[in-house]
């Protein structure tokens, strides 16, 4: 580095941004820029110019708005014009005793608001000042008071969920699950109490299943062997659709950190590693053992050396856990992607836009920086974000489905209807509400009957919103031939005000000709992997396409002879769907068999 420093006394007030620095080496740079004759300032209230290691405009104006500078793209009066430059342009400059052009380095340039302190001006510009930001504090406080009043609304909620959660345990016939169930939450306040000071020893006793003997565990319980295990393990089955899947399984604790990995892999969207634990963790739910020992885990199908490795490591841990969760548990990174991906109409690639694009790491980053570079769709995620987290109980669930079903038959006589997604898989509380609803007779389906509805249920007030409108269903949709990627059924993704509870709720309508009663039963019951085994099972083992319109040969387009998935007059629209399964080769699962996950 030359002795020599460079004259930048020319510039005009700057400010060092420390976005990225280490303390150390923000201090470094800000010697030399004094060093430099730089003109810094310790106000950004008072820079023209701003020095910083960012290469975004977007990130720019972030960084700006949060030292309480009012940023435009546009001049405005008495605006002050500012500019961002990178790092780079004094780093090379200082480095090279040589001044480089500031232009090639500029990152943003914009206007701000003239500071806040005193200066000479009129009674009327004060006014008007003043009142702008009165008008700028207000709106902050307004959207912080959309978020307060969600969170409100969740001891309501919680509140009215014991009386919900009465009724359905008397529906489940398995008394099993119940105590399956409730082991699975004492094992989970166990495991807190154990981490948490004052614990005995700081480490796990030893379990009349299992004990540690240097390093390896060594089962109480002998492993079985191949033989004695379930037939589609013996016959290395891979496909989730021809085997039942528990809503319970006595390995619950393990899968539920597999899960975490799956989200990690989700949020980052890496399809191998998706599907690869989607199958792990499939397969892990539908084996009706508890799993004893790492041997045990490798003879699953979909499970390699991998997951015995995890289970092992999940074993001997003295808290039952695995390091790869604890490391994505403790990240920052890990914990805004959840947050944002679970927004309405965000999803993983616009959470990491919002967290590394964006740099917001909270919902309240969003609202006051990011509001208006928003969807709609995603706004309305943002307003009842904490709304549509709330678990639905199943009796919310019905009171919801009845308000849409008897809108239906006002509409159209005869109109019925079923909810189906993780309620009709059995599920006690949920966090959407899918309803399909159709008609025995083609006619009764066609001639937008579902944008009727909406517009009635909007009337009565119970739709707030409408986030998808899907095209209307004619006399021959459906019923020969598919040529489209994904189904054509007519749908309405919308916010329903739920009568008791007075929370927002997402609702999905679809409307289905007859014909494809059976098939979308079938395509809107089963968890995503079932579902996905159940595509990879018609189109691998069969040369068809499942959609829930129906089956339909791949080269013709047309609906393959002998699945016969119409609802008749007379029977149940479940009928119809026994039908669609067998007619594909796969023996009757009931809902509640495909909780794959």
């Amino acid at each position: 580095m030359s002795s020599t420093p460079l004259d930048l006394s020319h510039l005009p007030p700057t400010f060092l941004l420390p976005t990225r620095l280490a303390q150390p080496k923000a201090n470094e740079i800000s010697s030399q820029l004094r060093s430099c004759k730089c003109p810094l300032t310790s106000n950004p209230a008072d820079a023209s110019l701003f020095v910083g290691d960012i290469n975004m405009p977007k990130r720019c104006e972030f960084e700006l708005r949060g030292r309480g500078l009012s940023v435009c793209s546009k001049m405005a009066p008495d605006a002050k014009k500012v500019r961002v430059v990178k790092l780079k342009w004094f780093t090379e400059s200082h480095k090279n005793s040589k001044l480089l052009p500031i232009d090639e380095y500029i990152v943003f340039a914009g206007y701000v608001q003239p500071s806040k302190r005193p200066s000479p001006m009129s009674s009327e510009q004060s006014e008007e000042q003043e009142g702008a930001l009165e008008k700028d504090v207000a709106e902050r406080q307004l959207k912080k008071e959309v978020l307060r009043r969600a969170r409100l609304d969740r001891v309501r909620d919680r509140e009215e969920k014991e009386h919900d959660t009465r009724d359905d345990i008397r529906k489940l016939q398995d008394m099993k699950l119940l105590y399956a169930a409730g082991r699975r939450r004492r094992g989970i306040d166990g495991l807190v109490a154990m981490s948490e000071p004052g614990s005995e020893n700081g480490t796990r006793k030893s379990t009349p299943e299992y004990e540690e003997r240097q390093g390896e565990v060594v089962s109480r319980v002998r492993p079985r062997l191949l033989k004695e295990m379930p037939d589609w393990v013996q016959q290395h089955n891979k496909y989730s659709c021809c085997r039942p899947t528990p809503l319970i399984s006595p390995n619950a604790e393990f899968i539920s950190l597999l899960d975490t990995i799956k989200l990690s892999r989700t949020l980052t969207s890496d399809g191998v590693g998706i599907r690869a634990y989607s199958t792990k963790i499939a397969t892990l739910q539908a084996y009706p053992y508890p799993l004893v020992s790492p041997s045990e885990v490798s003879l699953l199908p979909g499970c390699d050396g991998k997951s015995s490795a995890l289970f092992q490591e999940y074993m001997t841990s003295p808290d039952h856990s695995l390091a790869v969760v604890r490391e994505l548990e403790k990240s920052p990174s890990f914990s805004a992607l959840k947050l944002f991906s679970s927004i309405w109409g965000v999803g993983p690639a616009g959470a990491r836009e919002f967290f590394y694009d964006r740099g917001w790491k909270t919902l309240e980053d969003v609202v006051d920086h990011g509001w208006g570079q928003l969807t709609r769709a995603q706004q309305i995620g943002v307003k009842y974000f904490d709304e549509f987290q709330s678990p639905i109980s199943r009796n919310e669930a019905r009171e919801i489905a009845a308000v849409v079903g008897k809108a239906a038959g006002k509409l159209r006589a005869g109109m019925d209807y079923t909810i189906v997604g993780g309620y009709r898989r059995g599920k006690m509380e949920i966090h959407d509400v899918d309803i399909i609803l159709s008609h025995t007779t083609h006619t009764m389906t066609t001639g937008g009957v579902v944008k009727e509805l909406v517009l009635e249920l909007e009337a009565s007030g119970h739709i707030t919103h409408t986030l998808h409108l899907g095209r209307e269903l004619n006399n021959t949709t459906t019923i020969n031939t598919h040529s489209y990627g994904f189904d054509s059924l007519e749908k309405a993704l919308v916010v329903f005000l739920a009568p008791t509870s007075g929370l927002h709720r997402r609702v999905d309508i679809i409307l289905v000709p007859p014909v494809s009663v059976g098939s979308a039963l079938l395509g809107w019951t089963g968890g995503t992997t079932f579902e996905r085994d159940l595509r990879l099972w018609c189109d691998k083992e069969h040369g068809w396409k499942f959609t829930s319109e129906g089956v339909f040969e791949r080269i013709t387009g047309r609906r393959v002879a002998g699945i016969d998935g119409t609802w008749r007059v007379g029977e149940k629209m479940v009928e119809a769907e026994r039908r669609v399964m067998e007619g594909v080769g796969l023996r009757w699962l009931e809902p509640c068999e495909r909780c794959t996950g």
